[in-house]
């Protein structure tokens, strides 16, 4: 009986139908816009460490606070550009959820 629920409950959304909205995806250029913009943050902190290390060997006696500070500037612009890169998923993934609910498909 226990097994029975279980199974129920975790393969329920495997046995839901595709809705119409399902098979469209709303906004593609926007998600080729966020993947590119997740590359070039990540390349972005590729920079930010070889900047670091550049710093690092250079001659003046402060090559250690400029270390680190390029790095802590670099990994601080890294995360917040991939926040909100990531809020702009988010955002879409409310809006694909909110027409499957109103398609009465229900969310996944």
């Amino acid at each position: 009986m226990l097994r029975a629920i279980l199974e129920r409950m975790v393969f329920t959304s495997l046995h839901r139908p595709q809705s119409s909205v399902e098979s469209e995806e709303k906004y593609p250029a926007l998600r080729i816009v966020l993947f590119i913009l997740k590359f070039l943050v990540v390349l972005f902190a590729i920079a930010a460490v070889v900047m670091t290390y550049l710093t690092w060997q250079l001659p003046d006696r402060n090559h250690v606070a400029f270390s680190l500070m390029t790095l802590l500037v670099g990994t601080i612009a890294s995360l917040f550009q991939w926040a909100n890169i990531e809020l702009v998923e988010v955002l879409l993934d409310i809006e694909e959820n909110t027409r499957r609910t109103a398609d009465g498909g229900g969310p996944q």
